[in-house]
């Protein structure tokens, strides 16, 4: 059962009624254990897309052609495999196949997500699109979105 709860000075308060309905089937004196993890920002994953945007609409053309990124879809794998984001495997076949790892927000809690789209940021800098600070791309990214 997972519930969303507030922290407070006290401990942690059930944030709605229904996690409240789901904590108190617990029973005093049991033991439980908990995964603490931080639910993603909707806002800060809008500015992720942006960034993947903003940075599909300003790719060199030449590295444009060389991987094959025809839209933002393609920008967000090349920077799953830049990053090591996939799984590597061999088919019967003998063929290679690749599997990207999920961002959704089940597969990535926010600081997972954070650490994620700043390893994209310097990726952006460093090798996609040369020439802007990180304060000048957050900055348009803001402006993307």
């Amino acid at each position: 059962m997972d519930i969303y709860c507030r922290v407070t000075p006290y401990g942690l308060v059930p944030l709605y009624d229904s996690d409240h309905d789901m904590k108190l089937r617990l029973r005093v004196g049991s033991t439980v254990r908990c995964r603490v993890t931080l639910p993603r920002n909707y806002e800060f994953h809008k500015k992720f897309f942006a960034l993947v945007r903003l940075t599909f609409d300003n790719l060199p053309l030449p590295l444009v052609e060389r991987w094959g990124i025809h839209n933002a879809d393609g920008m967000l794998r090349r920077f799953k495999r830049d990053l090591g984001y996939f799984s590597s495997t061999v088919n019967e076949d003998g063929e290679r196949e690749i599997a990207y790892r999920s961002i959704s927000f089940a597969a990535m809690d926010e600081a997972d997500f954070e650490r994620f789209y700043n390893d994209c940021v310097d990726l952006v800098l460093h090798k996609y699109v040369r020439g802007l600070g990180r304060e000048e791309l957050e900055e348009e990214v803001e402006r993307f979105k």
